[in-house]
């Protein structure tokens, strides 16, 4: 077996094409993400690569670093504010920021999307709102292409060595609820998004989790999926508002729901906050747009574009940092959209 070090202590590609038994051409193609590698070899040599420590030298040639971001749409606000934070700290960095947009990978994060993306020479690659599968982070390890998750819609429960990086969902959906008890309502609606998105399913979690605290029963009838849309917020608010009880208070758990349970409201000749109250999830620019302003849930989008070019950078530096998930506290934002509900003002 070839030994280490030819160079001081430096592991070289040469041993690493030595401890795998290919060609230097071979284990350059490798670690270089070229796709004419057949798939046994590629994972020999980099477990090799692995087993010794190798690090990839950069070319003199290569002036600036560069990272890829992904999104699954660059049209809403979460986006833009997500993208916004990454930008800056690219910037700090510097590091030039390529942007991505669902429309450009139509056949999704497959494995040779990844190659390609590895073949640009990024420092790696942030996935925002992306389904994450144990296939990815093999991938990653195989490309040594360092992969960060922003609010993955998804992620499979043997997923290991990929950053996520979210916010405290649960808790800003159980607080979110909490201000809706706290001003007297019970019957509370949810505009509960994607069944199958986990950041949604947990801010629903978070708004079972504080009607259980208070003994209320949760009323599947009260709870709306749909996707984040706002034509899906107007459409979900119109059932909800149409039930012969209808709520009195409704929470969406996305700013564009929020947004088109106030349309549907005006339409309906029902006053917000007066006759219902509404509280959203994300506290984007938006939220301060509509009228009523909206009572948010806020979600520190800017930061968490920051701390996912951070994280990229770091792990693209030292690939044994310990990849942990990352969460950032939310925070209420009271503003005009929630009031007492109608039982308390019947009282007064």
């Amino acid at each position: 077996m070839a030994q280490s070090g030819t160079q001081g202590d430096r592991v070289t590609l040469k041993d690493v094409a030595d401890r795998a038994g290919v060609s230097l051409a071979t284990a350059s193609k490798v670690m270089n993400g070229r796709a004419d590698v057949r798939q046994a070899t590629r994972e020999t040599v980099a477990q090799a690569a692995r087993d010794l420590g190798y690090h990839p030298k950069r070319r003199e040639s290569d002036r600036r670093r560069s990272a890829l971001i992904h999104f699954d749409t660059l049209t809403s606000p979460y986006s833009l504010q997500v993208l916004e934070g990454a930008e800056q700290a690219a910037h700090r960095a510097g590091v030039d920021l390529m942007v991505i947009s669902g429309d450009q990978t139509p056949s999704g994060l497959s494995r040779a999307w990844m190659v390609e993306a590895a073949a640009r020479g990024v420092e790696g690659v942030v996935l925002v709102t992306t389904p994450i599968g144990s296939q990815h982070a093999r991938w990653s390890r195989d490309l040594n292409l360092p992969l960060i998750a922003i609010d993955p819609v998804s992620i499979a429960p043997d997923v290991d060595g990929i950053v996520t990086i979210s916010a405290t969902n649960w808790e800003g959906g159980s607080v979110a609820v909490q201000h809706l008890l706290d001003l007297g309502h019970e019957r509370i609606g949810v505009l509960a998004g994607p069944a199958d998105s986990v950041p949604a399913r947990q801010r629903v979690q978070g708004y079972h989790s504080a009607l259980g605290q208070v003994g209320i029963a949760v009323d599947s009838t009260l709870v709306e999926h749909s996707s984040f849309s706002y034509e899906d917020g107007q459409r979900g608010a119109e059932r909800l508002l149409s039930l012969p009880e209808p709520p009195t208070a409704i929470f969406a758990v996305a700013d564009t729901l929020a947004v088109g349970a106030l349309r549907e409201a005006r339409q309906h000749g029902i006053d917000v906050p007066e006759d219902l109250s509404v509280v959203s999830f994300d506290d984007t620019m938006i939220a301060q747009w509509t009228h009523p302003q909206l009572t948010a849930v806020r979600q520190p989008l800017f930061s968490m574009g920051q701390v996912a070019i951070e994280r990229l950078l770091a792990l693209s530096a030292d690939p044994g940092l310990f990849a942990h998930p990352f969460k950032l506290e939310t925070q209420l934002i009271e503003r005009e959209s929630a009031a007492p509900g109608r039982s308390t003002h019947s009282e007064r």
